[in-house]
């Protein structure tokens, strides 16, 4: 037997034209939510690259004194790379440890880059990026120099927001956000 399934006046449901309102008003809520979840997934895409930044450095600090050999955090500053990288007493020369990070990956668009210099700097730190951290066998950083030094500093961005990544004399390492008028650590 088959059922009659028409609708008959009374009936509840929606007609065509509150279907339409409905998607309409679901169209303009996405054409404002759209941008605003962009930005906040570019703000944390940025947090994250800081804090892959400063896993790198502890990993290049904790390498170097436990193996007992220098290790550095090299920067790409133009190509928004950087690698870890072991002294090779053998040809005087750093060798490549692990592929190569770039900032953002997988992020299309995102803006996300090193800034060679910031304006303002966190505490007595240099206002320049560094090229590279270089950690001594005692997990210590050092210049070029096998000096020990607390001028470590590298600077990511995005357009409204700037991080920044230190390494004081004794080999802690820190971000920085930069706020309104200051940076806070993080």
């Amino acid at each position: 037997m088959i059922k009659n399934t028409a609708r008959k006046p009374g009936d509840p449901g929606f007609s065509l034209v509150e279907t339409l309102i409905v998607l309409a008003m679901a169209a303009i809520l996405s054409a404002f939510a759209v941008p605003t979840l962009s930005s906040a997934m570019r703000d944390m895409q940025l947090l994250a690259d800081a804090r892959n930044i400063s896993s790198s450095l502890n990993s290049a600090r904790l390498k170097a004194s436990s193996l007992m050999i220098r290790y550095r955090i090299s920067f790409d500053l133009d190509n928004n790379q950087w690698s870890l990288e072991r002294f090779n007493e053998a040809t005087n020369n750093y060798d490549l440890q692990q592929d190569v990070n770039e900032l953002s990956r997988g992020l299309a668009g995102s803006g996300i880059t090193f800034k060679a210099k910031s304006e303002t700097h966190p505490g007595s730190f240099p206002s320049g990026s560094s090229n590279t951290i270089t950690f001594n066998a005692l997990g210590i950083p050092i210049d070029g120099s096998n000096i020990p030094t607390s001028d470590n500093i590298i600077y990511i961005s995005k357009s409204d927001t700037d991080y920044a990544i230190t390494v004081t004399m004794t080999g802690k390492v820190q971000i920085w956000k930069k706020g309104d008028s200051q940076w806070d650590a993080l």
